[in-house]
């Protein structure tokens, strides 16, 4: 019986470290992402233009670093897609 709820116990410290990373990870992402788009969007007029993005390019994701322009939602997006 003892080593029957030792193997629960060692189970359940083992799977809530997992559960706890699915957790946060939306948000985080979210707030990651508008971080992202605000630091590259230079006039703050919610969109890159060409310009923005040549200046963000390593940080965009690879769908959007060719565009000629991007609203913040299509980045947003793309960006929650990647979890970047």
């Amino acid at each position: 019986m003892l080593k029957t709820i030792s193997l629960v116990l060692a189970a359940a410290l083992f799977a809530l470290p997992a559960s706890a990373q699915n957790t946060k990870p939306v948000a985080a992402n979210q707030k990651q992402c508008d971080d992202q788009f605000k630091a590259a969007d230079i006039n703050n007029d919610g969109v890159l233009d060409r310009t923005e993005i040549g200046n963000a390019k390593q940080s965009l994701p690879a769908s959007l670093s060719n565009k000629d322009r991007v609203t913040r939602t299509e980045f947003m997006a793309v960006c929650s897609k990647n979890g970047s």
